[in-house]
C-alpha cells in the first residue's frame, strides 16, 4: 500500500521505534505514512536493543513517545494517525 500525501508537514514529532527485522521496517513504513497523513514531519530514532528500554520480544514492535510505550505490536496506519492528530 502507498501512502498518500495528505497535509503539508508542519510539525516535528521525536518517535522511537523499537524492535528488530521485517516487523519494526513495517512499523516504520506505517509510522511514515501516518505522519504525513497528520502533518507531521517526524524524526524516529530506530532501537534495536529493545531489552534497554525495558521491552521484551513480545512487545515488540513497539512505537515510544517521550519514553512511554504508546503502541506495542503492529498498529494499523490510521491508528497511528488518529493518536498522532491529538498530539
Amino acid at each position: 500500500m502507498a501512502c498518500e500525501s495528505g497535509t503539508r508537514a508542519i510539525r516535528k514529532v521525536s518517535l522511537t521505534l523499537a524492535g528488530a527485522g521485517e516487523t519494526l521496517l513495517r512499523l516504520e513504513r506505517r509510522v511514515g505514512c501516518a505522519a504525513g497523513a497528520a502533518g507531521f514531519a517526524p524524526d524516529l530514532t530506530l532501537r534495536k536493543d529493545y531489552e534497554t528500554l525495558g521491552l521484551t520480544i513480545s512487545d515488540t514492535p513497539a512505537l515510544l513517545h517521550e519514553g512511554q510505550v504508546i503502541f506495542r505490536g503492529l498498529p494499523r496506519t490510521e491508528e497511528i494517525e488518529s493518536w498522532l492528530k491529538i498530539l
